[in-house]
Order: C-alpha cells, then structure tokens, then sequence
C-alpha cells in the first residue's frame, strides 16, 4: 500500500511537495538539465536535449519499482538513469549515450533533494509571511492588552499581549531570515564519481566547471565551486533551517496550548466545523491546530541532529551508509516543516484574544503581581536600616492575606505613600516595562524582512525557471 499518511496529520497539507512522485519528478528534471547542459556548452550532440525530454514526458515510472529495483545498487538513480536511456534509445540510439554521462547517482540525487527543498522552502516561505502577516496585526492590535507573565508556570510580573505576539514575531523572523538565506544558497551537486569533476570524457575538453555552472543555473541552484559529496553542510545547514522554523512554531503552539486552557482562558483556536471535537467527549473543543505543531516542533531536532551524525560519519569520497541515512530524515523534515508552517498560518489568522479573561486572571494576581516593583521603591520611601526587611515581611504577609492590598495598606504609612501613590505602584499597565517599543520594533522588522523577500523574489524571477 502506499503511504498517505494516515499517522502523521502534522504534514497531510504539503506531502505533495515530498512525495515519491515529486523526488521522481525531481530526479528526471535533473537529468533532463544536465542533457540541456551538455549541449549548450557543445559536450553533447544539439539533438540530446529534445530526446531526453521526450523520452521523459512518456515515461510512466512506477515508484514502487524503483524503489524495489533501487536497492540492487543503494539508490533508485540507477533504475532510474536504465529507464530513461531505454526510452531515449527508442527514438534516437545515439543520444541514449550521452544520457547522464560524467553524472553519478550522487550527483543526480543529491541535486534533486535540493530541487525538492527549494521547491519547499517556496511554499515555506510563503505560509511564515502569511503567519509573519498575522502576527503583526496581533501584536499591534494589543499593543495596550495587560496580562499576566508567567515564568517557572508561576506568576511574574504584568505585560501586554502585544509584547507577547512581538516575541513570537521575533521567532518567526529569525526563521524567516534563515529559511531565505538557506534558500539562495542551495547548491547544485557536480563531482562525477569521485568528486573532481572528472566527468568521463568531457573534462578533456575542459568545460567541466563551466558546464558545472550551467548545470546549476537550469535547475535555478547554485554552483558553489566544488562537489560536496562529503561536505556535508548544505545538508545540514538546510536541516539547521528548518527546525528554526519548528522551533519558531513550537514556542507559539505551546504557548496557545496553555492560555487556552478552560482555567485560563486568555486564547482560543479558530473554530471550524468538525475540527477540535472528541471521539467520546462532545464537550470538547481541542487545541488541534497547535497540538499538531507541537507534535512537529518535537519531532525536528532529533531529525536534525541524525543529519549531523551523518555528516560526521561521511568517509572517505563517497560516504558509505551516512548518504543513504540522510535521505528519509531530509525529507521527513521538508515535510514537517512547511506542514507546521501552513497549521501556522491558520491558527495565527483566526486567533481568538480574549483580553476580558486577561484582565480577570491580572486582577486574581492582584497586588503581588507588582511585588518587584515594590520590593525596589517601598524601601526607600519608608526609610531606615531595616525598610528592606520590613518591605520583604509586608509582601509575605500580603501574599497570605485575602486581601492583599489592605495588608499593604495597612503596613504602608500614607505620610510615605499616599492611596493615589499606591494605587499608581499597583497598577499593572504602569510595569510593563518597554513593552510597547518590543512590539514597534518588532513590527518595523517585518516590514524590513517582507521588503528582502520581495527582493529575493524578484531576483529569483530574473533567472532561469527550475525544470520539472
């Protein structure tokens, strides 16, 4: 049976993009640019290209046969590379020789892995500008929308929801920037068999590194110089970015998780019909959109970190098992990323604030919420060597007492502070720090971060499409 992912619903909105028909579609695409790439720099015959592509359009490859013919030699390029000359020699015997010649399977696969990522991280890109989008209108609506920080799951101090989603903003960024960055670097593979570029008879005549360089500029990657068959970081390096963006997403999930629990109630998922509901519970209205980002959030790292044993473990010219370990974890992670991504988008876009539970759960902090600010000014209002262990006592004894601020009243003497004094030193929406200048901030880098990318957009549009 084939895998339609039945277990794994963080991901069922972009398998597409991963699937075994796209990593087909991918390799053919690779070997259809490297015949474009012989020809044009004169190493081929000007008929190869059009045979190729041929051949390419009428092939009906069966991913299940290739993946049980793979295994004969390691990887399906091999099946793969026999079909596609067969069909090519059908129409032209002479350019069925020139098909994938100077390649290796590593070349081939490795190239369509990142043809494969790329057209990920587009789709990626924009789902985090679609989050990055709500987020903005998040953090500015609520700018001025006290609630209640919490560290250790305790009580801290006041801050606003606008600071919050700023944080989040922050996150989203970083990711962004990181995915962009990884996204104009992916590279093109091109070593030939051992990695220096001796590619059969070709490197005589020596158009390697130019042919190399054509290569990449047709599947819109890029040369970088030399093969990297055991350099392993562009593998890692994409891996690194795609977990930001796990992690990125993690942090507001499980934040959402939280604060909308029935007893906290400050947020709630956008509803939508069947979504949330229990198998035995009609009651219920689960987290769904941020429990399958969680659930990607915390698979990603560990997918990360099997990359980085692979590279380590990447022996001699041509690794022997590392390769072939990266290759179900890549993909895993292309998949689990963009699938948070897009969960991101819609949770984000339909957020529920509820600003009145907010402000319940500050006024059930009450006084003690403010008790830093207190412990810093108390002292020197009430004098004497002993004003910053009395202060430390009223602040116990409050936090005890049914009534916190009539304690503190008591215990403060209004010669020192007045009631309007007191009242202002309690006031939440006075402690919130920079709050409002986290969230400015915030914003006027997204603004920045939106601009690059339609930069980047638009340089990309200047090149050469990706062939499919």
């Amino acid at each position: 049976m084939a895998d339609h992912g039945l277990l794994d619903p963080a991901t069922a909105r972009v398998r597409s993009l991963t699937d075994d028909e796209a990593a087909l579609a991918a390799l053919l695409g690779v070997e259809v640019a490297w015949a474009r790439s012989l020809a044009a720099v004169g190493s081929a015959p000007e008929t190869l290209p059009d045979a190729v592509e041929k051949a390419v359009a009428r092939l009906d490859l069966d991913a299940a046969q290739m993946a049980a013919a793979g295994e004969a030699g390691g990887n399906p390029v091999i099946p793969l590379v026999r079909a596609l000359k067969s069909a090519v020699r059908d129409d032209d015997p002479d350019a069925a020789a020139w098909v994938h010649r100077g390649l290796t399977s590593q070349d081939v696969l490795d190239s369509a892995l990142m043809l494969v990522a790329a057209r990920t991280l587009d789709r990626l890109r924009d789902d985090l500008a679609t989050v990055s989008a709500a987020l903005v209108r998040l953090a500015q609506t609520h700018r001025g929308t006290p609630m209640v920080a919490r560290t250790l799951a305790q009580h801290a101090l006041p801050t606003t929801f606008g600071a919050k989603a700023a944080g989040w903003l922050e996150g989203v960024l970083d990711a962004r920037e990181g995915v962009a960055t990884t996204r104009a670097a992916l590279p093109v593979q091109c070593g030939g068999a051992a990695g220096t570029l001796a590619l059969a008879d070709l490197v005589t005549q020596g158009r390697a590194d130019d042919l190399a360089a054509a290569f990449a500029t047709r599947l819109g990657l890029r040369w970088p110089g030399s093969a990297w068959h055991t350099r392993r970081g562009p593998v890692t390096g994409l891996g690194d970015a795609l977990t930001t963006v796990t992690d990125a997403l993690g942090k507001i999930a499980s934040d959402v998780v939280v604060l909308s629990r029935p007893e906290v109630g400050e947020l709630a998922e956008p509803a939508a019909e069947g979504r949330g509901g229990s198998s035995t519970m009609p009651q219920k209205r689960n987290p769904v959109l941020s429990v399958l980002i969680r659930s990607a959030a915390l698979q990603a790292p560990h997918l990360a970190a099997s990359l980085h044993t692979s590279s380590a473990l990447a022996v001699d010219e041509r690794p022997d098992g590392a390769w072939h370990a990266e290759w179900p974890v890549l993909r895993r992670l292309l998949q689990l990323a963009p699938g948070a991504a897009a969960l991101a988008a819609e949770l984000l876009d339909g957020l529920e604030v509820h600003p009145d539970a907010m402000a319940a759960n500050v006024a059930h902090a009450g006084p003690l919420l403010l008790a830093e600010r207190l412990q810093a000014e108390l002292p020197d209002r009430l004098g004497g060597d002993a004003a910053a262990a009395r202060v430390q006592d009223l602040l116990t004894r409050a936090g005890r007492a049914g009534d916190p601020r009539a304690v503190l009243r008591d215990g403060i003497p209004v010669e020192a502070v007045s009631d309007d004094e007191l009242d202002a030193m309690l006031d939440p929406r006075r402690y919130v720090g920079v709050a409002d200048a986290l969230v400015d901030r915030a914003v006027e880098r997204a603004a920045r971060v939106d601009a690059a990318a339609v930069r980047g957009a638009v340089a990309e549009g200047g090149g050469e499409a990706h062939d499919s």
